[in-house]
């Protein structure tokens, strides 16, 4: 996470000194208008347009991995019972109970 923002960071950082380096006034043909704003200008709002068409796409991965991991946490809750179950309902002499014998040893 922390290297994403500083990677994310580095890049806004050499887009900002590109834009500035290309400073010069151009002329944009959109459609039937006809601007004329700095280079500057357009490569920021290029920049920040590309930004926010991908924040919806983001917003949906984020989404979709917090209800995975819900899932899973739910998951484990239900198997964390089916082993308590498990153990109360186990015959003596299982493998649990030699390995319990086991750490009983090795502490003494």
């Amino acid at each position: 996470m922390q290297f994403t923002i500083v990677l994310s960071m580095v890049f806004a950082i050499f887009i900002a000194v590109f834009a500035l380096q290309n400073a010069s006034i151009i002329t944009i043909n959109l459609l039937w208008y006809k601007l004329n704003l700095s280079q500057a200008v357009v490569i920021l709002g290029s920049a920040l347009f590309g930004i926010l068409v991908m924040i919806p796409f983001d917003v949906v991965r984020r989404i979709r991995n917090s209800i995975k991991i819900a899932e899973l946490k739910n998951k484990i809750k239900n198997l964390d019972q089916e082993i308590s179950i498990l153990k109360n309902n186990e015959e003596p002499n299982t493998i649990d109970d030699l390995t319990k014998i086991e750490d009983e040893i090795k502490t003494d």
